[in-house]
């Protein structure tokens, strides 16, 4: 179950082990930049397109819109960049 500081975020973030994250929003503006440790999570929402950037792949779970969203096929040396539209 989501906290409830997280429902209705545009992304969600649960970290398994220590992570990093950097949020930003359509107008550039950085809206989330943080380092998070094993069972955090945090969330954050903006004026879309986010570009979202997500490090330590293999220990964070994303939800986007409230739906699991895999990083697994897009990470790239354990990086993993997508936008949110």
């Amino acid at each position: 179950p989501l906290s409830v500081s997280v429902v209705g975020q545009q992304v969600v973030f649960r970290v398994r082990g220590p992570s990093w994250v950097e949020v930003t929003d359509a107008k550039g503006q950085v809206l989330m930049r943080r380092n998070l440790t094993q069972g955090d999570e945090t969330g954050v929402s903006g004026a879309l397109p986010l570009s979202v950037v997500v490090g330590r792949a293999d220990v964070t779970d994303v939800d986007v819109k409230g739906k699991p969203f895999s990083l697994a096929a897009i990470a790239k040396d354990n990086v993993a960049r997508f936008e949110v539209k």
